[in-house]
């Protein structure tokens, strides 16, 4: 007589098992925590503008031209009717240094320090003629220190420092020139800074003229 087979264990878990398995919380993946949720709300309506920006520009293009053309303008007119100078330096003139309309004596002193570089002594005479310094400088001496001819230096730059208006409307400007020259063991850089001293009313003339500083660039 056979007998019956062991009853085998069930592997399927029991319902308390599954029970508790059911009631335990599923971990949460990284995006779902409160500090990814939180940085999802703040770019979500920035990377939506960008998407419907793009989108916009391109249906339409030459509306979006057009509006950037007269943005553009508008800030132009703008900084013009302001400052008196265009935007982005165009157009803009170091020497006119903006003194009740006009230059301020800005024409005179670019005006001298040209014939300075080119050695010109007629130009600078004319301009001195008016100093009223009791030892005006010598044309001539400067045009052999500092002029390209006559120094053999090349002036690489000129560089307007400051310009301020003074209570008794003279007008201070310092002006920087970067220079370069051949020396026995190659060429050799300096740098000048030159203090002019103007007056608007008369028509720009120049009252003082100062070397504040020639000297070797460091290498």
């Amino acid at each position: 007589m056979l007998s019956p087979s062991p009853t085998q264990p069930s592997s399927e878990p029991s319902k308390a098992e599954k029970k508790e398995i059911n009631l335990s919380p599923a971990q949460r993946r990284l995006g779902q925590t409160p500090a990814a949720l939180l940085i999802k709300a703040i770019l979500r309506p920035i990377f939506k503008l960008i998407y419907y920006t793009i989108k916009g520009v391109r249906n339409h293009f030459w509306l979006t031209l057009l509006l950037l053309f007269l943005l553009i303008v508008s800030i132009s007119l703008t900084s013009y009717v302001t400052t008196k100078q265009l935007p982005f330096g165009v157009g803009n003139d170091p020497f006119n240094f903006h003194v009740r309309g006009g230059d301020g004596g800005g024409d005179h002193v670019k005006n001298w320090l040209y014939a300075l570089r080119d050695g010109n002594v007629t130009t600078m005479s004319l301009l001195q003629s008016e100093l009223i310094m009791s030892q005006p400088p010598d044309p001539n001496q400067l045009v052999a220190q500092f002029s390209e001819p006559k120094a053999h230096v090349q002036w690489k730059s000129i560089n307007v420092l400051s310009v301020s208006t003074e209570s008794d409307t003279t007008v201070d400007s310092f002006v920087e020139i970067d220079f370069a020259g051949s020396g026995p063991g190659g060429n050799v850089k300096g740098i000048m800074i030159w203090h002019f001293t103007t007056l608007p009313q008369n028509q720009g003339r120049i009252l003082y003229i100062d070397l504040v500083s020639a000297r070797p660039a460091l290498q």
